[in-house]
């Protein structure tokens, strides 16, 4: 096997062992604004700048219908918005898996899964591996 190749596998396994949550079990930081929040992971995972780090969070952040929030702390958002910057936050780990974990403690007016997919196409993550834990009992929402 090649150096490349061997460099390219030991991605792909990383990348595997890499996973950004969306819990109930994991608050934001209630002292932090939305931004501060979401823009956690690449201020201090990566080599990105801050400029392009912004940008993208808003890019997000109005696709999701949230852009007014960008300031706000988490004591002033609703359940919607709050599972919305959770998602974000955890998407902000690049080449990882997103584990959504029982998404119906969090959204707990929606009826079926269908919003939260709606909001995973609205933001274009058709090569992000997103994987659902929930209770056995809520089999009937997917």
């Amino acid at each position: 096997m090649s150096e490349t190749e061997l460099k390219a596998r030991a991605a792909a396994i990383r990348a595997e062992q890499r996973a950004g949550f969306v819990s109930p079990d994991i608050p934001l930081l209630s002292n932090l604004s939305v931004y501060d929040n979401i823009s956690l992971v690449p201020r201090y995972l990566t080599t990105e700048k801050d400029d392009v780090i912004r940008a993208e969070i808003e890019k997000f952040l109005a696709l999701l219908e949230i852009s007014d929030s960008i300031n706000k702390k988490t004591f002033q958002l609703d359940s919607e918005t709050l599972f919305k910057v959770k998602l974000l936050r955890a998407l902000m780990l690049k080449d990882s898996v997103t584990v959504i974990d029982r998404p119906f403690v969090m959204l707990n007016t929606a009826a079926d899964i269908k919003p939260v997919v709606k909001m995973l196409d609205t933001l274009e993550l058709n090569d992000k591996k997103i994987i659902f834990f929930d209770f056995e009992w809520n089999k009937s929402k997917y």
